[in-house]
């Protein structure tokens, strides 16, 4: 069995921690919403027993056309958990947030940030992992990192589970 811990990192950091197997798919065993920035994380890192074997951290990725003030706390708790693993023998898996798409191709239709990130929580909450309530996005954001990693490694019990194998067409 492995252990994911998936991590969403910013002012309100969200993070998940699933396991899967190699007939087992993806199973969400907790979710936290960690407030307070780096501080909040740092005491949630240390008053926090678990254990977990693989770890995916959305990594923070300036848009070019930023027009505002960026918020830097998550790379400041992306060097903390770079700190905090170091030598530990663990792999840290980066995805941008951007990577989220590829939990589910986004309709035509879906544009806004707003849309795509309710088409996201929908598919979550197809399979009993969307929890609701803003104070959740940033959680819900961690169990789709989750997904999207397992999609990416093309874990087959998961792909089953999230994106069966759509019927074939007759042909006449």
């Amino acid at each position: 069995m492995t252990y994911l811990l998936t991590i969403d990192p910013g002012r309100s950091t969200g993070i998940a921690l699933g396991f899967y197997d190699a007939i087992t798919p993806y199973r969400l065993i907790e979710r936290w919403n960690v407030l307070g920035g780096v501080a909040g994380f740092i005491h949630w890192w240390k008053t926090t027993d678990i254990s977990f074997d693989e770890i995916v951290i959305e990594s923070f990725v300036l848009d070019p056309d930023n027009k505002f003030s960026a918020d830097l706390t998550p790379v400041q708790i992306e060097g903390m958990i770079m700190a905090l693993l170091y030598g530990s023998g663990l792999s840290l898996v980066w995805q941008p947030r951007t990577d989220k798409a590829g939990l589910k191709p986004y309709p035509k239709d879906c544009t806004t940030s707003t849309q795509r990130q309710r088409f996201r929580f929908d598919f979550l909450d197809q399979f009993g992992l969307f929890a609701a309530g803003a104070a959740n996005d940033d959680s819900n954001d961690a169990v789709t990192h989750a997904l999207v990693h397992l999609k990416r490694l093309r874990h087959m019990p998961s792909m089953l589970a999230f994106w069966p194998p759509r019927p074939l067409k007759a042909v006449a």
